[in-house]
């Protein structure tokens, strides 16, 4: 009788085991499906130089207390920032989303970024992803340049930034941040033999990817294309050198699931006097 008894709780126990495991599958199932099918909005602001002479702002230039107030809206109206890695985990692993991400991405990497933007990031507790231009750190690594007006960040700051929780940095090629001998930026030149543009771009855009590898340890899966002048050529090489997102300066919001396309994101340039509020209210 002991006996009977005995197997009988065994098979009971290992038929409460096996529907454990059948809801806990279920509901594991069930969540990656809900994550998949999600969609997200995914504003993305493109800032460049921040200074406080007000005769300098402009285009591409806004000032601290115009960064500051974006930040306070973007945190007052409940938005996440969230960086290009945690965009590629959610996009390949299913890591979800915050309700209501944006972006915050500073391209060419001008020691302002260091002076102006990285304390309103730690006071607002947000990050930024920075691009920066592999000719111009290297330049002002070799000379002791910190004019804030102009100068660029060096691969001292570069580390520092990328070994805290507020920066990001990713690739904004070496030296094809120019438009010079006929070429724009990343574009392939009239005439331009492919054979000969894959060369001179993939060699650029690798140098780079080594560069931050060596000087912060840490891949930089995300392209930032200068001007954004591309073709259909370099996204063919991006990919092929293993690059998993890129960035426009094409304007709009992006719908991101796990089944959207991380590449040629668009992006609003945040001029002087186009708050931010105004580009995500529609008002620009």
């Amino acid at each position: 009788m002991k006996r009977i008894l005995f197997r009988f709780v065994v098979f009971a126990a290992c038929i409460a085991l096996i529907f454990g495991v059948f809801h806990a599958g279920a509901y594991i199932c069930c969540l990656a499906e809900e994550t998949r099918g999600a969609e997200y909005e995914l504003p993305i602001i493109m800032y460049h130089h921040i200074l406080k002479e007000k005769s300098k702002q402009g285009k591409f230039v806004i000032s601290p207390d115009e960064f500051e107030a974006d930040l306070k809206y973007l945190k007052k109206n409940g938005y996440t920032a969230i960086t290009a890695d945690t965009l590629i985990r959610y996009h390949e692993d299913g890591e979800p989303l915050p309700d209501k991400p944006v972006m915050i991405t500073f391209d060419d990497g001008y020691l302002s970024y260091l002076e102006y933007a990285v304390p309103l990031l730690e006071k607002y507790d947000m990050k930024a992803v920075v691009s920066i231009v592999g000719s111009y750190t290297d330049e002002y690594s070799k000379i002791n340049d910190r004019c804030v007006s102009y100068a660029h960040l060096n691969w001292d700051d570069v580390n520092q930034l990328s070994n805290s929780t507020h920066t990001e940095i990713q690739n904004h090629t070496y030296d094809m941040h120019k438009i010079s001998g006929g070429r724009n930026g990343c574009s392939k030149m009239r005439g331009e033999k492919t054979e000969h543009y894959q060369k001179v771009f993939t060699e650029d855009v690798k140098k780079m990817r080594d560069l931050i590898y060596q000087n912060t340890g840490k891949n930089a899966d995300c392209f930032t294309y200068p001007f954004g002048f591309l073709c259909g050529e370099s996204e063919e090489e991006i990919k092929k050198m293993g690059f998993k997102m890129s960035l426009s300066c094409s304007e709009g919001i992006n719908k991101i699931s796990r089944d959207s396309s991380l590449f040629k994101l668009e992006r609003f340039n945040r001029e002087h006097k186009r708050p931010v509020e105004k580009i995500l209210e529609g008002k620009n």
